[in-house]
C-alpha cells in the first residue's frame, strides 16, 4: 500500500516473507488480563502452525497449566518461588539464543519485556501496550532511557490495545504515534446462542477488584433505587482484589444488601455460567466485551468515577474502546438511566443487544490475530519528498 501525506512524506508498505517462528516475552503467568491474552495468542498461533517460544522473565504461575499440552510451544521459565524481578537464569538462556537462528518475530507485553526482547535475535520486534500508564516517565524512567539508548525509534514498534491508550502513551513519550491498534483477541458464544434475558433482572459485573474500578461501589447505591422499581433485581459481583473488605462493608450497610452477591474469585470456565440468563452487564475491558459478544447489553463504566456515569453501551463507544475513552468531548449518561432504558421495552432491549454484539466482533480472535500476523509480515518505508 502506498500513501501520501500533507507533510510531504512518501510512504509504502511491503509484505515480507511469511513468519514461522515467534518468541513471546512476559513476566509471569499469574491470573490477569494480559496473561489471558498470552494464553489466547499462544493457543491461536499453535493451532495455525506457528512455532512459539514463551519466555517468562520472573516466574511461572497458574495459567501455565493452560499451555502445558499445547503443541509446537516451548516454554522457557525458571519457576523461582522467590519471584525475582528479573531471573538471571532466564537472561542466560535468552543470551544463548543469540547464537541460534533468528526468530521471525519477537513480541513483548510491556516496557520491561520489550527491553529484554533486544537480547533475542529477531527479524522483527514489536511490543504491545495494555495500560495507559505503561510508559509514564516517573514509573519507567530507567527502562525508557535504556530503550532509547538501544533503539532511538523504539516507539515505532509499539502496538496499542485501543486508541485512548495510544493517545496517553503519546503524551508520556512525547512523540507522535501513528501505530497499529492490536485489540484483545476474544472468543464468544456461537452466533445462534445468546445469554441475555429481557425478563431476568440479573445484573453482572466481573473482573479483578481495583480502586479505579468504582462501578462496584456506585452500583450498590443504584441497586437501592432499582429494587424499588422491581424487587426482583439482583446484582452479582465476580472478582477479588483491592478494597474487597470496604465493598463488603458498604453492601452490608445497604438497604439492598439482600439483592447484592459477591461471588469471589472465578475461573475462565466460570464466565459463561456466571453470565447465563443476565439482564445486563456493567463494567469495562475484556469481561464487558465477552458479555456483549454473547448478546448481553453492556454498559461501559469509566475509571475513578464516583457519580455512576457512562459513555453508553458498548456499541456507542469509539472503535476498539471498551470502557473509558478519556475523551473530553464524550456525551455522558447515568448508568441507572441506561438500565432503565433497557427496562422500557423489549424491542429496544433486543436492538441494543444486537448492536453490542456487532461491536464485540471487532475483537473476534481470528479477525484480530490475522491482522496481527499481517502487521508482523509488513515492512514500512517512509521518505521525505523534496
Amino acid at each position: 500500500m502506498i500513501t501520501f501525506g500533507n507533510d510531504q512524506f512518501f510512504s509504502f508498505e511491503k509484505r515480507t516473507r511469511p513468519i514461522k517462528s515467534i518468541a513471546l516475552i512476559h513476566k509471569n503467568m499469574k491470573m490477569g488480563g494480559v496473561e489471558m491474552l498470552v494464553v489466547r495468542m499462544v493457543k491461536w498461533l499453535s493451532a495455525h502452525g506457528y512455532n512459539v517460544t514463551l519466555f517468562l522473565f520472573s516466574s511461572g504461575g497458574p495459567l501455565l497449566r493452560e499451555l502445558k499440552s499445547v503443541k509446537g510451544v516451548t516454554i522457557v521459565v525458571d519457576d523461582d518461588k522467590r519471584d525475582p524481578s528479573v531471573n538471571l537464569w532466564l537472561l542466560t538462556k535468552m543470551l544463548s539464543k543469540r547464537f541460534d537462528e533468528k526468530f521471525d518475530l519477537v513480541y513483548s507485553f510491556g516496557p520491561k519485556s520489550f527491553l529484554l526482547s533486544y537480547l533475542l535475535p529477531a527479524s522483527k520486534r514489536l511490543s504491545g501496550v495494555y495500560h495507559p500508564e505503561s510508559y509514564k516517565q516517573d514509573c519507567m524512567d530507567g527502562v525508557l532511557k535504556t530503550l532509547k539508548l538501544i533503539d532511538p525509534k523504539f516507539y515505532t514498534k509499539l502496538l496499542f490495545m485501543n486508541p485512548s491508550i495510544q493517545k496517553m502513551t503519546e503524551q508520556a513519550i512525547g512523540e507522535p504515534l501513528n501505530n497499529t491498534i492490536f485489540p484483545m483477541p476474544l472468543d464468544f458464544c456461537s452466533p445462534t446462542k445468546t445469554l441475555c434475558n429481557f425478563g431476568s433482572r440479573r445484573i453482572v459485573s466481573m473482573g479483578q477488584l481495583a480502586h479505579f474500578r468504582t462501578y462496584n461501589y456506585y452500583m450498590v447505591d443504584i441497586m437501592e433505587k432499582l429494587v424499588e422499581i422491581d424487587p426482583a433485581f439482583t446484582y452479582h459481583i465476580y472478582g477479588t482484589g483491592q478494597g474487597e473488605d470496604c465493598l463488603r462493608e458498604k453492601i452490608a450497610n445497604s438497604p439492598a444488601r439482600d439483592h447484592i452477591f459477591m461471588h469471589g474469585a472465578f475461573t475462565y470456565a466460570d464466565k459463561k455460567r456466571a453470565l447465563q440468563d443476565s439482564f445486563c452487564f456493567v463494567g469495562m475491558g475484556v469481561p464487558l466485551i465477552e458479555a456483549a459478544g454473547c448478546g448481553i447489553p453492556g454498559i461501559a463504566a469509566k475509571i475513578n468515577d464516583q457519580f455512576g456515569l457512562t459513555e453508553g453501551f458498548l456499541h456507542q463507544l469509539p472503535p476498539y474502546e471498551s470502557g473509558d475513552s478519556f475523551s473530553a468531548d464524550s456525551e455522558l449518561f447515568g448508568v441507572q438511566a441506561q438500565i432503565e432504558k433497557l427496562l422500557s421495552n423489549e424491542t429496544q432491549y433486543q436492538k441494543i443487544s444486537k448492536r453490542d454484539r456487532v461491536k464485540a466482533n471487532e475483537f473476534e480472535s481470528d479477525h484480530v490475530m490475522e491482522n496481527f500476523i499481517k502487521e508482523a509480515e509488513t515492512k514500512k518505508f517512509s521518505f521525505r519528498l523534496h
